[in-house]
Parts: C-alpha cells; structure tokens; sequence
C-alpha cells in the first residue's frame, strides 16, 4: 500500500507582516511552503482547498476571533485532523483552555517565545 504523502504547506494565519516574513525565511529553509492569510475572507478562500500540513494561529486578527477562526475550521470536512497551533499575546487560563478545548494542539505565547522556536515547533508537525 502507498504511503500518502504529507502536505509540505504551513497556514500561517497572522496579521503581522514582519512575523509572518519570519515564518516564510524559516520555513523555506527547511522546505516548507508558506500560505498566509491575514483576515477572515482570505481563510475562507484557502478553506476551499486542499489542507496544510499545519496551521499556525493567531487569535487576535482584524475583524474576527482567531477562536471564531479555529472553530470554522474544525469542522471543515478535511480539515478538522490539522493540528492547530496557536501563536498568541493573549495568555489568560481561561484563553489557553479556550483554544485547547476548540481542538488546538499547542498553545504558544508570542511575548514568550523567539520565532525560530515557534517555527522549530511548526515544523516538528510537518515531519
């Protein structure tokens, strides 16, 4: 039987254009492709296609909850076994069970974390 090969695509879905040129430089050089979108209708447009590999979240993005995000996309059909790995400021309890009990697989507070770790995380998914 074939083995089905993994996607080699990474959804980061962040508004902060220099993190997310971090996350381009770092994943390219493992030889990761990077899809961004940065607001709702633009992950609603990746939706329609085919899954990554893993999807890196932010929650606070310009119109919409990254939990609102997160949801929608647990329950696209192909969609809901992505891991999800939230990437945050927000670091409430309360945030981090939030996005755990809506199917995150890790939850990472920005302030706390460099982006070559973020990334190391990210692509451990991918393997």
């Amino acid at each position: 039987m074939e083995k089905k090969q993994k996607s080699k695509r990474v959804l980061v879905i962040e508004d902060d254009s220099f993190l997310v040129r971090a996350y381009q430089i770092k994943f390219g050089k493992v030889g990761l492709e990077t899809v961004v979108a940065t607001n709702a209708d633009e992950v609603d447009e990746i939706l329609k296609g085919a899954p990554p590999a893993v999807i890196l979240l932010d929650l606070m993005l310009p119109g919409v909850s990254g939990f609102d995000i997160l949801e929608l996309i647990k329950r696209k059909s192909g969609w809901g076994e992505v891991p999800v790995v939230i990437v945050s400021n927000l670091s409430q309890a309360e945030d981090i069970e939030k996005g755990k009990k809506l199917g995150a697989v890790d939850y990472i507070i920005k302030a706390n974390a460099k982006v070559s770790e973020i990334a190391e995380k990210i692509i451990a998914y991918t393997e």
